[in-house]
C-alpha cells in the first residue's frame, strides 16, 4: 500500500514538473480582434500578420529559447464582448499584453488595462481618442486619424488653394473627431470653404449626401466613414451618378477588399500611408504573407506583424511580464522595422510618429504619387 502512495505522489510530482517546464517554455500574449461581423475585414488581416510574425519569431529561437503563443478571442467588434475577452485572457490566461483592435473595443478595454496592470497595444483604430489615454499600459502603434487628416489638409490647400471639399464622415466619435482636425486645420491654413456632411454609421445608400456634395458645388472630397464597405458604397454610388470629384481619405484605403467591393470606382482615391523605409524588409515580408496567405498583404497585416516583431524584440530584451514590456517600450529605440525606426511621441504620450507618403488606386492596383 505504502508503495502504492508512494508511486502515485512521484507521478503527480512529475505531472506537476512537467506542467510547470511546459508552461515555462511558453510566453503566451492575447489579441482580441473582430474576427466575425462588420470588421472582420480588419480583423483577419490582422490575424494573418500575427500569425505570420510568430512563426518567424518562433522559427528564429523564439523569445530566448521559449515559444511565443498568441491566444486569440473575437470581439465581434463589441466593446461588451471585447472588455470579457480581455479579461479572460488576463484572469484566466495569465497573459502579460493584449494585441487590441477597433476604437471602441480598446477604449472600452484601456481603463481595465491600466487597473490590472496590463499591456493594451492598438495595432489598427485610427481615432486620435486612443491618443489622449495612451498614457500608462496603452501604446498606439497606429498612425492616428487626426495626424492623418492634418497631412491631408497641408497637401489639399498646397495643391488646391481655397477650393471647395466636402468633407463626408460617419456620425460617431472617431469620425466626428477626424472630420473636426481635417476642417480645423483647414480653416487655420486659409481655407474655409468646407462642406460637412455626417452620415449615420451602417447606412448603404449614400445618394442623398452625394446629391447635396453635387449641388454645392465641391469637386473634392474626404472620406472618414466606419468601414471600408461604406468607403465602397460612396465611391460607387458617386460613379453611378455622375459626380465627378476627387476624393481623398487615409491609409484603410490600401484594401484589396475596397478594391473588390467598389470595383472601377476605387481608381483615383488619393490617401495618406505610412512611408516604407525599408523597401527590402517590406519586399520579403510580401512574398512571406503571400506566400502564407495567397494575398498580398494590406496596412493592417503590416501594422500587426511589426507590432508582433517588436514586442518579441522588447520581451528578448527586458522580460516577459506587463512591467517588462511597458518598460521596454517606452525606451526602445534601436527598432528597425518596415515603418521605420520605432519612436514615440515627443508629446510624452505612447504613440507614434510616423512619416507619411501619398498613395492611388490604379487600375485596381496601389502607386505612390511622386
Amino acid at each position: 500500500m505504502k508503495r502504492v502512495i508512494f508511486l502515485a505522489m512521484a507521478m503527480m510530482v512529475l505531472f506537476a514538473f512537467v506542467s510547470c517546464k511546459g508552461k515555462q517554455d511558453v510566453v503566451r500574449i492575447g489579441a482580441i480582434l473582430p474576427l466575425t461581423g462588420g470588421g472582420a475585414s480588419f480583423g483577419v488581416p490582422l490575424r494573418q500578420g500575427i500569425d505570420l510574425a510568430v512563426e518567424e519569431i518562433n522559427a528564429s529561437g523564439g523569445i530566448n529559447g521559449r515559444r511565443l503563443e498568441v491566444i486569440f478571442e473575437d470581439s465581434q467588434g463589441d466593446a461588451r464582448i471585447g472588455v470579457s475577452a480581455f479579461n479572460k485572457l488576463t484572469m484566466m490566461d495569465k497573459v502579460p499584453m493584449v494585441l487590441g483592435s477597433q476604437t471602441n473595443v480598446t477604449l472600452a478595454i484601456q481603463p481595465e488595462a491600466d487597473r490590472q496592470g496590463v499591456v493594451l497595444i492598438n495595432t489598427s483604430a485610427v481615432s486620435p481618442l486612443i491618443n489622449e489615454v495612451a498614457t500608462n499600459f496603452l501604446f498606439n502603434l497606429v498612425t492616428n486619424g487626426e495626424a492623418e487628416a492634418i497631412a491631408a489638409a497641408r497637401r489639399f490647400q498646397s495643391q488646391f488653394p481655397n477650393e471647395k471639399i466636402a468633407v463626408i464622415h460617419a456620425n460617431n466619435s472617431s469620425g466626428v473627431y477626424v472630420a473636426n482636425s481635417f476642417t480645423k486645420a483647414l480653416t487655420q491654413l486659409g481655407n474655409a470653404n468646407i462642406l460637412a456632411e455626417s452620415h449615420e454609421p451602417g447606412i448603404t445608400d449614400f445618394r442623398v449626401h452625394l446629391e447635396r456634395i453635387r449641388r454645392s458645388g465641391a469637386k473634392f472630397g474626404y472620406i472618414h466613414a466606419q468601414n471600408l464597405h461604406e468607403v465602397a458604397d460612396i465611391l460607387r454610388q458617386t460613379r453611378e451618378l455622375n459626380i465627378g470629384i476627387q476624393w481623398f481619405s487615409m491609409s484603410f484605403a490600401e484594401s484589396m477588399e475596397l478594391v473588390e467591393l467598389a470595383g472601377g470606382a476605387a481608381d483615383g482615391i488619393i490617401y495618406s500611408f505610412p512611408k516604407i523605409s525599408n523597401e527590402v524588409l517590406y519586399s520579403q515580408f510580401q512574398e512571406k504573407f503571400f506566400s502564407k496567405n495567397n494575398a498580398k498583404a494590406e496596412f493592417f497585416a503590416v501594422n500587426s506583424y511589426e507590432a508582433v516583431q517588436l514586442i518579441a524584440e522588447v520581451m528578448r530584451q527586458f522580460g516577459t511580464t506587463a512591467l517588462d514590456i511597458q518598460k521596454g517600450l517606452r525606451t526602445i529605440d534601436d527598432f528597425n522595422g518596415i515603418f521605420g525606426q520605432f519612436r514615440l511621441s515627443e508629446t510624452g504620450k505612447q504613440f507614434v510618429d510616423r512619416e507619411l507618403l501619398w498613395k492611388t488606386i490604379e487600375n485596381g492596383q496601389f502607386k505612390i504619387l511622386e
